[in-house]
């Protein structure tokens, strides 16, 4: 059979093509040390290298946070071991100014050092390392520790609430702590919604731990004869983990009982969290009057509550006719319980599947199994039928007039009178009773009205009671004075600290009643108050209290060296994985020079022999002798 010329000339030029190629492939791959540049090359070992690259980046992202947490625990330790060493010198001092030998003169300069020995502690404590306030818990804007008042008025604040105030050092404000990912898994607690801390590497640290807190016991006597009539008073207060500031004034003619009055209403004022709705005209001026609002809370966002629409025939929920600006009342018997569910609607059928579900995790816990469907059913797991529904109150339009939007200090109002004298209360009271009931939204938290006919005050005090006994905004801790003037607490284990809040303005007289503090950094001012009275016995007393209160102090300086170790023994492990992913990559990635150098010796021997053939090959042509 006969081959045309023109076809062998192409056949050649095409091997020709084939092993230059693959030559040139094959030096690129030698000069480069890759054995690939694109994922077309090699898309399965592309995909494998993209996995192995974002294991690196992850490494590195982990010695990264490492390096930066070495940093913070080496100088957080530093920290701890200098007010260590701070104590230690103050110990010596409280033990000379204990001597009997020692003049006033002597305590007076003994105080001044020991007071000084306070205010170094305080700037050990509000280091900042890495942009962190390491000590300040979740506060990374403003000092952690401060030293207020002056003379021998001095207390320590941590986060701006009095140390002595509480012993439980979670009470305080920002008390949670900051975390590092290092690679261990970190995952967030689905009960708490925070970062689960056997995950991660905390980075910040409560304060008030370290240095301790609170008090054997303390509370405030307020001498009520030092408060003048028409003069205005503050006092700033804390109490378990709070602080406020009071404005009180004593009214002409007032004696101490109605001082006291006075008093308890502002603290209520100033600590109560629990809304109530307020009862009658209680301002002659309407601009200022709060009736049908409810205090004690920062801001009401009034709802009326509607029934949710439900199929007769199905029992499904209707999501199609809500919207996002009303709220919803069910009846769900699941599981054998009953519960009222309140929930927001949705601008769509998501939303409102997603508030619905939400709804029902709170109230019915988070282990009930069940899903809610697009089509408004509530089935469980395997699809079956999981809850009845059905509408609970008979709601009514409750009339609310809006807040002022131009006014911040406007909040919502009922209006109690037309509520009241609504002639439609007949109607919604089928059992005879003198009261019906309503209910509404406050704050996203439900509020039941108790309706009493034509009696607003009634209403007031009625829905009140049953907010109280619901415990819907939580159980109100409020402190209180006696009629001895003294201030308690209505928890034991918070204690009481007081100051006057104006320090040029006017002053009531307070004594402090028992305790001693926890804190280290109090006890040391507290005893600079003792060696200024010259209770040399007193100090005494304090020297001890300080040498033992070092035991807070030590275990934190020891989980400080416990978890140094552990960055260093972290920073060990992701080395040796660095290590071994490189290798992986390099596996995956990098050229295996001695194989593809006698790969590249074969491929060069075979594009010469190819030029080689070229000769017989090709046709020659005229342009072959032009030289």
């Amino acid at each position: 059979m006969r081959i045309a010329g023109e076809t062998i000339r192409r056949n050649y030029l095409s091997r020709y093509e084939t092993n230059y190629t693959d030559k040139y492939n094959s030096e690129k791959k030698i000069y480069s040390g890759r054995n690939f540049d694109r994922a077309s090359e090699n898309p399965i070992d592309a995909a494998r290298a993209l996995r192995v690259r974002k294991s690196m980046s992850e490494i590195e992202t982990y010695q990264d946070n490492l390096k930066t947490a070495d940093s913070i625990y080496t100088n957080a330790e530093s920290s701890l071991m200098s007010l260590s060493e701070i104590l230690a010198m103050t110990y010596e001092k409280l033990v000379e100014g204990a001597h009997g030998t020692r003049n006033q003169d002597d305590l007076n300069i003994i105080a001044l050092s020991v007071d000084n020995y306070a205010e170094e502690m305080v700037q050990s404590l509000n280091v900042d390392i890495a942009d962190r306030k390491i000590f300040g818990g979740l506060n990374n804007e403003t000092p952690a520790f401060k030293i207020e008042g002056s003379g021998d008025s001095k207390y320590v604040t941590y986060n701006g609430v009095a140390i002595n105030s509480t012993n439980d050092f979670n009470a305080f404000p920002y008390s949670g702590t900051s975390y590092l990912d290092i690679g261990i898994g970190m995952v967030t607690n689905s009960n708490t919604d925070r970062i689960d801390d056997q995950s991660a590497l905390p980075i910040t640290f409560n304060g008030a731990e370290c240095t301790g807190c609170g008090m054997t016991h303390k509370t405030a006597s307020i001498e009520l004869n030092s408060i003048q009539a028409g003069y205005p008073y503050a006092m700033n207060i804390s109490m378990g983990g709070r602080q406020r500031t009071v404005a009180f004034q004593r009214a002409a003619g007032d004696d101490n009982q109605k001082l006291v009055e006075t008093i308890n209403d502002a603290l209520k004022e100033a600590f109560q969290e629990t809304a109530e709705l307020v009862p009658g005209h209680t301002d002659t001026d309407p601009a200022k009057d709060e009736y049908g609002q409810f205090k004690y809370i920062d801001y009401n966002d009034i709802y009326t509550y509607k029934n949710a629409p439900i199929d007769p025939v199905t029992g499904a929920v209707d999501f199609t006719s809500m919207t996002s600006n009303e709220y919803y009342s069910l009846q769900i018997n699941m599981n054998g319980r009953t519960k009222f569910v309140d929930f927001q609607g949705g601008d769509n059928v998501t939303d409102c599947v997603n508030n619905l579900t939400a709804a029902i995790t709170d109230e019915f816990g988070g282990n009930s199994k069940f899903l809610v469907y697009a089509n408004g059913l509530i089935m469980d797991e395997s699809g079956k039928h999981a809850a009845d529904v059905k509408n609970g109150y008979e709601f009514a339009d409750v009339p609310i007039t809006e807040r002022d939007e131009s006014d911040p200090f406007s909040k919502d109002r009922i209006d109690v009178d037309s509520l009241v004298n609504d002639p439609k209360a007949a109607e919604t009271d089928a059992s005879g009773a003198k009261t019906y009931t309503y209910a509404v939204n406050v704050n996203g938290k439900r509020v039941v009205l108790n309706v009493n006919p034509g009696d607003a005050d009634a209403t007031a005090a009625a829905t009140n009671r049953g907010i109280a006994v619901s415990g819907t905004f939580g159980v109100p801790e409020v402190p209180y004075l006696t009629e001895t003037g003294t201030i308690v607490s209505p928890n034991k284990d918070y204690m009481i600290v007081i100051d006057n809040a104006d320090t040029k303005g006017a002053q009531f007289e307070f004594t402090e009643v028992d305790g001693y503090a926890n804190n280290i950094m109090q006890l040391i001012l507290d005893s600079a108050k003792l060696l200024r009275q010259g209770d040399q016995q007193m100090v005494a007393r304090y020297a001890d209290l300080l040498y033992a209160a070092q035991s807070n102090l030590s275990i934190a300086i020891a989980d400080l060296g416990t978890n140094s170790k552990f960055i260093e023994f972290s920073q060990d492990r992701l080395e040796g994985i660095m290590i071994n992913t490189k290798e992986k990559q390099n596996d995956i990635e990098s050229t295996d020079l001695p194989s593809e150098i006698t790969r590249w010796k074969v491929l060069e021997s075979v594009y010469n022999a190819s030029l080689q053939m070229g000769s017989s090959v090709l046709s020659q042509t005229i342009f072959d002798y032009i030289h």
